[in-house]
């Protein structure tokens, strides 16, 4: 049996995830890293993408992180997220609306939207719809 090691993800509204986990493999700011029991301490920023991780019983999971930070360090993963939804919370249809709405303020059509806010809500969406599939 692999060791594991307490996770938690939380956003700024709640708490998405508390539970042990044997991996994860989170979207680092360079790239997508793992961590597994026993993993050195680090604290690293974290891009908008999905993050994967397999519990004792060997499942698989998936949630949707908008960016923020990961504290791995002692026998704990903490995830502070600037947003957090599991995969399952997740509407492929909802996240290609949005994606659709930041490329036309992109195109400088009328939209809510500063051309700034929609290169991030195109990364955000984008990280949604491939949660989301991933049910």
């Amino acid at each position: 049996m692999a060791a594991e090691f307490a996770l938690s993800v939380v956003a700024p509204d709640r708490e998405v995830v508390s539970t042990s986990a044997v991996s994860i493999v989170a979207p680092g700011v360079d790239g997508y890293f793992g961590v597994l029991a026993g993993h050195v301490a680090i604290v690293s920023a974290l891009k908008p993408g999905v993050l994967e991780y397999i519990d004792g019983a060997n499942q698989r999971h998936y949630v949707y992180v908008g960016g923020g930070f990961v504290q791995v360090g002692d026998g704990n993963v903490t995830v502070l997220a600037d947003e957090a939804r599991n995969a399952a919370e997740l509407d492929v249809s909802e996240a290609e609306k949005s994606i659709e709405e930041a490329r036309r303020a992109l195109r400088g059509e009328e939209s809510g939207m500063t051309q700034t806010e929609a290169l991030v809500e195109i990364d955000r969406a984008t990280a949604r719809a491939k949660a989301a599939r991933m049910k």
